[in-house]
């Protein structure tokens, strides 16, 4: 059964065949992790909450020049009456959430200027450190090295797994930002906080889009009258919700594979099964959090379960954000010899299961999109947003004039 389905394309598509066909030339070789951004900022704060394993506090990070200190209440001596809307964006694979919450901040004192930035905004940069991090301090909450979810299904945090078993108890890096969203709504501290901004980039992507689906926070938030935004941007795979994959060319070529300004406006029709380089692992490739068979991490029978899940999930403000140059696949790049110099693709899922997804990042978005439009038989169901001359770089992703303006209206720069 091949179902087509197209999608909106919103914002304009960048014209980059020659990027493609000529990627061989070595000043192309960087482009796929391209993109203008400001990364600099005074070391952020350090901030950290309780939780519900007794020994471990959740860590996370707060801009220095920003207007909110501390999100703790509980001395009576932090209130933040002028603060209207949070925003929280994670970290990716690296572990590195101050240099995120730098590149957000930044981003937003140069779309609202600083005074405004200060006033109206919390902005926090969550962290799920491993034990064996170098930023990682002791009574701190962590996650197990190696999150794979293919060695340890039930503790990866990209996919909701729970922290260590090392520590008394653990908890679900959902329930961690679950813990967020509750603290920048504490009404305490955070008295007119209306709107809570969620993104995520690369690996950060892939915890924010499984997070969207499965998490109970925003409920507990709209009945306080806030309203929860997701954008999770350029993740190697996304969480499928049925069992339709993209019908995907068999072989590609250097000049066929993943060429951006096709993937903008292409159509994509569905099959039950992976095709493609995600044509060889027909019993998995629907597995958790490729999709949702098999185990679970616990979290989401917390919640509902799955059935509860897939029927909120339209409700919810999903923007699929994806980079159009973010398209190289090194693996696959070096197996055609389409290049005389080394790209970087920040770290591709090449599993087959996540090839059953696309070639590359970009791919793997725009066909996710119009598959969830597909699921629900519905067209306006969430919005996909490529953002111009930006590859897999969250800094530029999340500064860009696309994002920025997706999340918060026009610049209030005059």
């Amino acid at each position: 059964m091949n179902i087509p389905l197209p999608i909106p394309f919103v914002g304009l598509a960048f014209m980059c065949i020659a990027c493609i066909v000529t990627m061989a030339e070595a000043q192309m070789c960087s482009w796929c992790e391209g993109g203008a951004c400001n990364s600099v900022c005074k070391t952020p704060i350090r901030d950290s909450i309780p939780t519900s394993v007794r020994e471990a506090v959740l860590p996370f990070w707060l801009p220095t020049d920003g207007g909110v200190t501390s999100l703790s209440g509980e001395d009576g001596k932090h209130s933040y009456p002028g603060v209207d809307t949070a925003v929280l964006l994670h970290h990716g694979s690296n572990r590195n959430g101050d240099d995120y919450l730098c590149s957000m901040w930044n981003g937003m004192v140069e779309h609202f200027g600083l005074a405004i930035a200060r006033k109206r905004f919390v902005v926090i940069g969550p962290e799920t450190f491993w034990k064996s991090d170098a930023e990682w301090r002791s009574g701190e909450l962590y996650w197990d090295a190696g999150d794979n979810n293919e060695s340890n299904p039930l503790r990866d945090w990209k996919w909701g797994g729970n922290s260590s078993a090392e520590l008394s108890s653990s908890i679900s890096s959902f329930e961690a930002l679950d813990l967020l969203l509750e603290a920048v709504t504490n009404r305490k501290v955070f008295p007119n906080v209306r709107r809570v901004v969620v993104g995520g980039h690369s690996a950060g992507g892939q915890i924010i889009q499984r997070y969207a689906l499965f998490n109970r926070g925003a409920d507990v938030l709209a009945q306080r009258g806030v309203q929860v935004d997701y954008f999770p941007a350029n993740p190697s795979s996304w969480t499928y919700l049925d069992e339709f994959r993209p019908v995907l060319p068999a072989k590609v070529t250097c000049a066929t594979m993943c060429v951006n300004t096709t993937l903008a406006t292409q159509v994509f029709t569905f099959a039950a099964h992976g095709s493609g380089g995600g044509a060889s692992c027909p019993s998995t490739y629907n597995a958790y959090g490729y999709g949702l068979e098999g185990h679970l991490v616990p979290y989401i029978g917390l919640t509902g379960g799955v059935r509860h899940a897939l029927a909120r999930y339209p409700s919810r403000n999903v923007t699929y954000v994806s980079g159009s140059s973010d398209i190289c696949n090194v693996p696959k790049e070096k197996e055609m010899g389409c290049n005389t110099c080394e790209v970087e693709d920040g770290g591709l899922d090449t599993s087959c299961e996540a090839y059953a997804q696309g070639w590359c990042r970009m791919e793997r978005a725009h066909a996710f999109a119009q598959a969830v439009r597909r699921h629900y038989n519905n067209d306006s169901v969430h919005a996909i947003l490529p953002v111009p001359y930006a590859g897999h770089n969250g800094c530029a992703v999340f500064q860009s004039k696309q994002v920025l303006t997706a999340m918060f209206g026009p610049s209030q720069r005059t």
